[in-house]
């Protein structure tokens, strides 16, 4: 009796995470593709193409089979996408709430849901289109249904595995990261358990596998472009690639930065009670809790470090153990004083949703400190939409190219346009904010070389789509502005038939 009574109360506290983790979604949905793999996803959904960067390497194979699924319903990539990360959100909360039920009591489990729904970078990743919100839920159900198994409960086993398996084929990197921690957690289901589990596992990967090999080329060909993209960036973030100390520190702070921000106010009881143990010299008390966790964030953690540290949403794969160890010490700082540990998992939870809603893109200003809140969502879509509708309202694509940097998103959501790509070297690399141009790749372009028609007054125009292409330009007072929307503007040139675009490491009319 007692044991349903618990099982339907955890149930209300499920549906009571889903619906604010739902509710709190809804509301700040973007509107554009934000991301440059997010574009990559949507062509995807035509094409599958690795080649192609439809999407990038790895593949993602199966979170393109489900987005495909789900766009017979949205028809509408972006649509089916930031639907596909709500839900998983959603998701990803009750999950959390249980993982941290199995390994700790109801209430850690409820305190860690509380600042994951909450935590301003999961929100974010929840409102765009990307598959990390689904890779954080599959993390965390193969981890609550790996602990399950390793606490005796054998009929967790084929279902993690099969999930995990799934996961696999969302992002290959995740089987790679929970590889340590399921051979540990599996160390005592016995030989015949085991096997069995590693050939359904096979199974299951085969299934995504063979269809990603057959649309790649085959075998060398998807190694080839494997190769090619971990080249494109790895020599300046893999000590192992030359990246040395620079791309160490590089992925330190970042890393750091990223974690941190994911981690945001509940970091502080962690500290807190790091320190407590530490100054008292505690040794953990479950010893075999202590290597599950270790062995959950570690591999990660060092792949990160030494090898590359992409975008924000990496760190899900290890950030609901930061926040699991959260709870645990906020409820052990203050365990005689329930009162206190409640109000504190309010006040965190509080503090997390004003970061989020309130906090501008550039809380200092403009400069390199930016945070990923509401406001970015809504100052990225305002930036694209307001240049969309300007091109589209004033420039005719017959006669009109668009100088640009993020050019991927142009090219998605303005077809019918000439495109002139201007690559800066992104924050973080090498050269950060300098033009990446080739010897040789200097060109200098008429009309005519664009293939494009002069209007009825004779000119055809340059459309500078992006404001950080302003240090690069050689003749701005041949420029004219266009004011948008949202505030900004965007430049333009009208060329004669006697006039030039050059492009190189700057660019103007001649």
């Amino acid at each position: 009796m007692k044991c349903g009574y618990h099982r339907w109360q955890d149930g209300w506290l499920a549906i009571g995470l889903s619906v604010f983790t739902f509710l709190s979604r809804i509301p700040f949905r973007s509107q554009i593709l934000y991301h440059w793999d997010s574009v990559n996803f949507a062509y995807a959904m035509r094409e599958f193409s690795v080649a192609k960067g439809q999407p990038q390497p790895p593949g993602y194979i199966v979170y393109v089979w489900l987005c495909r699924l789900v766009d017979l319903v949205f028809d509408d990539p972006q649509q089916t996408m930031v639907g596909i990360s709500i839900v998983a959100s959603v998701l990803a909360v009750v999950a959390l709430f249980y993982l941290g039920r199995a390994m700790f009591d109801r209430w850690v489990g409820l305190m860690a849901a509380l600042f994951w729904a909450t935590s301003p970078l999961f929100w974010f990743y929840g409102e765009i289109a990307l598959p990390h919100s689904l890779d954080a839920l599959m993390v965390i159900v193969s981890v609550w249904w790996l602990y399950e198994v390793m606490q005796g409960d054998y009929r967790y086993l084929y279902p993690m595995v099969a999930l995990l398996a799934v996961a696999g084929g969302v992002r290959q990197q995740t089987i790679v990261f929970l590889a340590p921690v399921l051979l540990f957690a599996l160390r005592r289901v016995g030989l015949k358990r085991f096997l069995l589990a590693g050939a359904l596992g096979a199974g299951i990967c085969l299934a995504w596998f063979v269809p990603l090999m057959a649309l790649s080329g085959g075998f060398s060909s998807y190694m080839h472009v494997m190769g090619e993209f971990g080249r494109s960036f790895q020599s300046t973030t893999s000590v192992f690639m030359g990246a040395g100390w620079w791309g160490l520190r590089r992925n330190l702070i970042k890393l750091t930065l990223y974690s941190s921000y994911g981690w945001s106010v509940a970091i502080i009881p962690a500290a807190a009670y790091a320190i407590v143990r530490l100054w008292r010299r505690e040794l953990p008390r479950k010893w075999e809790t202590g290597v599950f966790f270790f062995l959950w964030i570690v591999p990660a953690l060092t792949f990160y470090v030494i090898v590359h540290m992409g975008q924000q949403g990496l760190v899900f794969v290890f950030l609901p153990a930061l926040l699991l160890f959260s709870a645990v010490a906020l409820k052990r700082l203050l365990a005689a004083q329930s009162n206190l540990w409640i109000a504190g998992t309010v006040a965190i939870a509080a503090l997390n949703v004003g970061i989020f809603c309130l906090l501008p893109e550039y809380p200092l200003g403009p400069g390199p400190l930016r945070l990923l809140t509401r406001s970015t969502l809504v100052n990225s879509d305002h930036y694209y939409q307001d240049r969309f509708r300007a091109i589209e309202e004033n420039f005719g694509p017959m006669s009109t190219a668009i100088l640009v940097e993020n050019w991927h998103h142009v090219e998605y959501y303005l077809p019918a346009y000439k495109l002139l790509p201007f690559d800066i070297v992104p924050k973080w690399e090498w050269g950060a904010g300098q033009a990446r141009v080739q010897e040789g790749e200097e060109r200098r372009l008429t009309g005519q070389d664009l293939g494009l028609l002069p209007e009825v007054d004779g000119l055809v125009r340059i459309v500078v789509f992006d404001e950080d292409l302003a240090p690069f330009n050689d003749t701005p007072e041949l420029m004219q502005v266009v004011e948008l929307d949202h505030g900004g503007s965007m430049g333009v040139f009208a060329l004669s038939t006697d006039q030039s675009l050059y492009l190189g490491q700057t660019f103007g009319v001649d």
